[in-house]
């Protein structure tokens, strides 16, 4: 009995957390080779001021790493070549200048997804060997940073953009000139909750359970009456189990006043 009160316990519980959860996070819906828009409204981020025109705008020194051994160019939005690299997005070229390069990132392909509450950009190599992702901070300096490579895999390069550029600005697109006058039909956005994906599934899956369950009682079990219900004895206790689990939390709680003891 302890133990189906326990388990009960943690299945409201988490059907608690499951309903009052809230919507999904934010994602940022690409609308270009380097440019999305931010799908609760808050903006779009392009990358296109910060493109070099056939060099990359991130190379040199700066992007050395590690001990200096190789270095790094980046590029957004306008793809750029050097030494074995071809129209790319990001290229490692060694530091000696012996002429060793590959390509770490093509513009073409670029996808844009969520990195917590930052937006990154990845980019495929063209054989697929290497790939690289930028993560972009939206902040009033720019700045590039290598943070370095997958030390397992060695083929993954990580990547920091911190710019203006990078923060989700303005209300999103404005109207297309040529679309409809003044007073178009208004577009209505339905947005599905955690909470309510969870109903849709519960309830038809309560039904199922509940038909399924009388009808292998009924004719493969041969029973009768209330006896045909499934799992009769758990549902008889139930109520029961719920009134019992609210009185051991209200009994546990520390803030309840404590009564004067009899003397």
């Amino acid at each position: 009995m302890a133990s189906r009160k326990v388990h009960l316990s943690l299945y409201l519980s988490a059907i608690t957390v499951v309903m009052i959860r809230p919507t999904l996070a934010a994602i940022c819906q690409q609308t270009g080779p380097c440019s999305c828009q931010m799908d609760d409204g808050s903006g779009t981020i392009d990358l296109s001021p910060l493109a070099g025109s056939g060099t990359p705008k991130f190379s040199g020194s700066a992007t050395k790493w590690p001990d200096d051994n190789w270095q790094y160019s980046y590029n957004p939005c306008v793809a750029f070549d050097m030494q074995m690299c071809y129209g790319v997005a990001a290229c490692q070229v060694k530091s000696d200048m012996s002429g060793e390069s590959y390509d770490i990132g093509s513009q073409d392909g670029a996808t844009f997804s969520m990195d917590g509450n930052n937006v990154a950009i990845t980019y495929n190599a063209f054989d697929y060997q290497r790939h690289t992702i930028v993560k972009l901070v939206c902040s009033s300096n720019t700045a590039f940073t290598v943070d370095g490579e997958d030390p397992d895999a060695q083929t993954s390069f990580y990547f920091t953009l911190e710019s203006p550029e990078c923060c989700a600005s303005g209300p999103g697109p404005g109207p297309d000139p040529t679309g409809p006058g003044p007073n178009p039909d208004p577009t209505i956005t339905i947005s599905i909750s955690v909470g309510s994906i969870m109903c849709i599934i519960f309830f038809p899956t309560v039904c199922i359970y509940i038909v399924a369950g009388v009808l292998i009682n009924k004719y493969a079990r041969e029973r009768e009456g209330k006896d045909v219900f499934p799992h009769l004895e758990f549902w008889g206790s139930l109520p029961g189990l719920i009134k019992d689990g609210f009185l051991f939390v209200f009994a546990s709680m520390p803030c309840r006043k404590q009564g004067y003891s009899e003397i």
